[in-house]
């Protein structure tokens, strides 16, 4: 039954971003972690974002500006194996803190401080007039896609 469910969340989330074009990792990861590990929460938004991206590219391959597509994906793609070795990084630092709750242990560990962090500033900024109003020329595409690689790395 968790794996029917696991499988409408991502068919779900994956629906919901198809039109807006961001935020599957915001949604789905969250609600992978309660299923798995950490890192293979991440590990399993990855695999369902790219199969998202390859829908998409599927229906709007025609349509796609490729120039915009080069500059944006290519960075993009050299900073995800940068941001993939920083998540190898915080998993290998020791535990950050210890606590106990109705007789259960649970520990923070530096990655999920840091992935905590991260879902809750972009859901901020998702919420953010202001900077959905932001606008940046086409000449910060390249930027854009670097930031958003290392982030989905």
């Amino acid at each position: 039954m968790e794996l029917v469910l696991i499988g409408v969340m991502a068919l779900f989330a994956s629906g919901l971003t198809l039109f807006s074009g961001f935020g599957l990792g915001t949604i789905l990861m969250p609600v992978f972690a309660l299923f798995f590990p950490l890192s293979l929460a991440i590990a399993a938004t990855a695999v369902v974002h790219f199969a998202s991206n390859l829908f998409k590219l599927g229906l709007m391959a025609r349509q796609a500006d490729w120039r915009v597509v080069l500059k944006f994906s290519v960075p993009a793609a050299m900073t995800a194996i940068l941001g993939a070795h920083a998540l190898k990084f915080f998993e290998r630092l020791p535990p950050l803190w210890h606590y106990t709750i109705a007789g259960k242990d649970y520990e923070v560990t530096a990655v999920k401080a840091v992935i905590g962090s991260l879902i809750v500033l972009f859901a901020l900024l998702e919420l953010s007039s202001r900077f959905q109003a932001l606008a940046l020329p086409a000449r910060w595409l390249p930027v854009g896609g670097a930031i958003s690689g290392f982030f989905g790395g």
